[in-house]
């Protein structure tokens, strides 16, 4: 997959940019994870979430390498927010899942 240089300053306010960025980061993640390689694969999850904390995807697939990885708490704390992200409150003051 061919790699994006670091330096490169992607504007935040370009919502459209941003996303791509993300789920370029997010797929590249995945085809470390499919090839083997965790560790480049959670630091392309963590590219990803630095530009998008809110990325279900991206939080699902670096909890999954952090249990792969034995680091149980950290995948829990991912799968948390991804909870969180999913749960909305109503006027009411009721949980509503997304």
């Amino acid at each position: 997959m061919k790699s994006l240089p670091e330096s490169r300053n992607f504007t935040h306010s370009n919502k459209i940019q941003q996303k791509k960025l993300v789920k370029y980061y997010n797929r590249a993640g995945v085809k470390q994870a499919d090839e083997g390689k965790l560790m480049e694969a959670l630091n392309y999850f963590n590219k990803a979430l630095r530009i998008d904390p809110s990325s279900k995807q991206a939080l699902f697939n670096r909890a999954t390498i952090k249990v792969d990885l034995g680091e149980y708490e950290e995948a829990r704390k991912d799968f948390s927010l991804i909870f969180d992200l999913n749960v909305s409150i109503d006027q009411n003051g009721s949980s509503v899942f997304l």
